[in-house]
């Protein structure tokens, strides 16, 4: 199974049997065609979808949404939230912040469930670079650490948290400083900062225009979302533009750093970065389909969305 290692024989049967079956589904899903998108083995293809599910993401219902979908802005003291500006008529037809050169690499969150932190940071380097043409991997392993609103690397938290948490902290670790180690630690605060002056945060408001305020938002920088990212589909996506199965219940969060559409079959797409490494999907990236009648969006993408501002 991709060159894994196990450490009992019975367990490597186990997998391998899950593996096999997977990878057969796999090929009866490409073989049936007309998605407008591929599956492929990766390093989850040995895992039966409750195992992804409860190792990789989590049920969650990110605490500054009412249960009736109304939008509550929980703050610290000395947050600053600011409403969205946008204007949908300047917005260009397709924009990829990674040919602009304001996207670090894709990495690997491992078994830490820390994808709130690495889609906040998505979002933060991405103005950062915008801003000062610095590009900087920051340290998904100091808000694990240190963020006293941290879920550390239980499911959970959201990208504002970790944005307030820049802001007061006045900048943040780069990565090389402080690596990640897909664990807990102790705060380390004697690493030098990354001053990334953050003014405050933005967070979009759930309603019939969510996704065209989306994509002003998007026009202008990365943003992270959630998204349910719970099926079979999502596990072993490879490429192409993925319209699909999902549900509205948010699991995980991810960074969209562009959008565009396809020349081939006209569907409008979201560059979505993960935090699976590179060898899930397009090199760690994935296309998702935008346009969808629903307004929460497809896997729900529309809901949550939130971004800094310098």
């Amino acid at each position: 199974t991709r060159g894994k290692s196990y450490p009992a024989v019975d367990e490597e049967l186990r997998r391998f049997e899950v593996y096999r079956r997977n990878v057969e589904r796999i090929e009866a899903t490409n073989r049936d065609g007309g998605r407008g998108y591929t599956l492929g083995e990766n390093q989850f293809t040995d895992l039966t979808s409750e195992e992804f599910l409860a190792r990789y993401t989590g049920r969650f219902a990110p605490p500054e949404m009412t249960h009736n979908g109304g939008m509550l802005i929980t703050t610290r003291a000395g947050d600053v939230v600011e409403a969205h500006r946008g204007n949908l008529s300047a917005v260009p037809e397709s924009v990829d912040w990674r040919a602009k050169g304001a996207v670090t690499p894709v990495r690997n969150q491992g078994g830490c469930e820390a994808s709130v932190a690495f889609a906040a940071l998505a979002a933060v380097e991405g103005l950062y670079q915008i801003k000062t043409g610095k590009l900087v991997s920051m340290s998904v392993q100091e808000l694990v650490d240190c963020d006293s609103l941290s879920t550390h690397c239980n499911p959970g938290g959201t990208p504002a948290a970790a944005l307030s948490y820049i802001q007061r902290n006045g900048g943040i670790a780069a990565a090389a400083d402080y690596p990640y180690t897909a664990q807990e630690g102790v705060c380390n605060t004697d690493v030098p900062l990354v001053a990334v002056s953050l003014r405050g945060y933005r967070k979009l408001p759930y309603n019939e225009q969510s996704e065209q305020k989306l994509l002003e938002a998007v026009a202008q920088q990365p943003v992270a979302v959630a998204v349910d990212a719970s099926s079979f589909e999502f596990q072993t996506y490879k490429d192409g533009v993925f319209s699909g199965p999902c549900g509205f219940q948010v699991n995980h969060y991810v960074a969209i750093v562009g959008y565009g559409k396809d020349a081939a079959t006209g569907k409008k797409y979201w560059i979505i970065k993960n935090s699976f490494g590179q060898s899930w999907g397009m090199d760690g990236y994935m296309l998702m389909e935008r346009g969808i009648v629903d307004p929460r969006g497809l896997c729900s993408i529309n809901s949550y969305p939130a971004y800094p501002t310098m």
